[in-house]
């Protein structure tokens, strides 16, 4: 079939670039793209005739110009005219179709950008907005969701038992064991989810490799068209596949920022507890994947064989990771204003077992949630009194908790200038049964005061008279570590994890 594709591949061809794709060829000339699709048929798609191939680029069309319109023009006919020249557009004998796309820069792509050292935290909140978003109009299925995931874990150990060369049966045995096990308890809450409405139409493909930054915004495209089952999942599960690629890529931090984030802009939908789904989800997005590259070994020869059955192995032993339970724990991160608490609460929270690591609460977001302020929208001083702020403190530990029985770990970030707010943090953690680790921040007061005079577009509304009140709090006998903070924020970062790592039961007071 694809043969028959082969005038019209030559004719695009000219003056272009090629990209071959598994299912498509893209052409790039000038400022335009075109995607031809191939003549193929495969078990999850079928692109075989001209009609289907019209009617899934039409697909494509409508689902992709939702959330990158700039890059979406229209569905092309490739015609023969009457002396047989092939053309884009015009009358004559309509011989194929091509997706018309504004072509974006080179390097643009999400995994080029990470590849080139160019991620960074204001381009992972960006990505958050933008998936939150799409999820957000995303439209709502009444389609199984124990279903769902019942189909995948069938194809994922039916696959894996079945190529003990790439998945060695010993530890195949480990994969379906905690998969299963973790399926089996999870039920109950895909079902709720499904009832709330968080099945839905999704892009289904969301990897680095579908997403552009265009003048440093992320725009998601290349959404699944061919098929409705793949592309209808749970909204975390959308989610943890860009979570797991960049996991993957190395970007802890990047992926810890895009979970925090994304659960902040959708409280309506999903609270901390929903993180219990995420193991499950990146378990199952990296054994897909895991497969994918298992079956690419196939086709090649030599040392690409050998590339793409080593990708496989490593996509299968991120699955098991994903799947290893790991105790949770509550961190919170106390001090005056200006002694670098947030600073180092993002830090850690990113090396925190399971990855993507650990939520990440913050009086200061929680206040302005309180009073439906925007991040860095000022508030009036009686948003401090002390009924307000233990009301802040309350939902603290509210949010805390709802993640902790999920289990999953959380960083608390706030002043805890009271006895009773820290005792607070490390009740909540014994209710639980997870370790604590409180961490008490110092600083010199000159470099408390420029620190929060520094700041700029934060949710913090501290400045150098608020330091010189804290200053004169009394605050009682703190038995949580002391770490002197007046340094680098990497060497506050050095002592905390130290600190952490020596003894997670530890109540030392020293400075260290």
């Amino acid at each position: 079939m694809e043969q028959d594709q082969q005038p019209v591949i030559a004719f695009l061809a000219r003056d272009a670039q090629r990209i071959e794709t598994a299912a498509a060829h893209v052409f790039l000339r000038g400022d335009t793209a075109y995607k031809l699709k191939k003549a193929i048929k495969l078990p999850y798609l079928d692109y075989s005739t001209l009609a289907q191939r019209k009617s899934n680029l039409d697909r494509e069309f409508e689902i992709n110009r939702k959330e990158a319109p700039q890059l979406y023009r229209g569905v092309r006919p490739i015609v023969r005219g009457a002396a047989g020249a092939l053309r884009i557009g015009g009358e004559g004998e309509i011989v194929d179709w091509v997706l018309e796309m504004q072509r974006f820069p080179d390097r643009s792509l999400l995994s080029d950008v990470v590849e080139d050292g160019g991620f960074n935290d204001e381009l992972a909140l960006d990505l958050a907005e933008a998936v939150a978003g799409a999820h957000r109009r995303a439209r709502v299925s009444d389609w199984d969701p124990v279903s769902i995931m019942a189909a995948l874990e069938e194809q994922l150990l039916k696959a894996f038992e079945s190529q003990p060369g790439t998945f060695p049966a010993e530890d195949f045995g480990r994969f379906a064991s905690l998969y299963v096990d973790r399926f089996r308890r999870l039920k109950p809450v895909l079902v709720a989810r499904g009832k709330a409405g968080l099945v839905r139409h999704c892009h289904g493909d969301l990897h680095c490799g579908n997403i552009v930054v265009i003048e440093g915004k992320p725009l998601l495209f290349d959404a699944i068209e061919f098929s409705e089952r793949i592309a209808t999942t749970d909204v975390l599960y959308d989610l943890a596949f860009l979570l797991m690629d960049l996991l993957r890529r190395g970007e802890r931090r990047g992926a810890n920022f895009i979970l925090n984030r994304y659960f902040d802009l959708r409280r309506k939908e999903e609270t901390p507890g929903a993180a219990a789904t995420l193991p499950l989800f990146l378990a199952t997005r990296a054994g897909v994947r895991a497969l994918v590259a298992a079956d690419r070994s196939k086709e090649l020869k030599g040392k690409a064989a050998d590339a793409a059955r080593r990708e496989a192995a490593d996509y299968f032993y991120r699955a098991i990771g994903h799947l290893t339970p790991e105790a949770p724990r509550l961190i919170a991160v106390g001090g005056l204003s200006g002694t670098g608490k947030t600073v180092l609460a993002r830090a850690i929270c990113a090396e925190i077992p399971p990855q993507p690591g650990a939520f990440h609460i913050r009086s200061d977001i929680e206040r302005k949630r309180l009073y439906r302020r925007k991040e860095t929208e000022p508030l009036p001083p009686d948003a401090y009194a002390p009924d307000v702020s233990a009301e802040v403190y309350d939902i603290m530990l509210e949010r805390a908790g709802d993640a902790l029985s999920a289990e999953w770990p959380v960083v608390l970030d706030a002043v805890f200038a009271k006895t009773n707010e820290r005792e607070m943090a490390k009740a909540a953690a014994a209710r639980h049964d997870v370790a604590f680790v409180g961490l008490w921040l110092e600083a010199r007061a000159d470099e408390m005061k420029s620190r929060v005079s520094a700041r700029r577009g934060d949710a913090s509304d501290a400045n150098a008279a608020v330091v010189d009140k804290q200053l004169g709090y009394d605050l009682g006998v703190i038995d949580w570590h002391r770490i002197d903070a007046s340094g680098t924020p990497e060497e506050t970062y050095e002592r905390a994890m130290r600190v952490m790592l020596s003894s997670m039961a530890s109540t030392s007071s020293s400075v260290l």
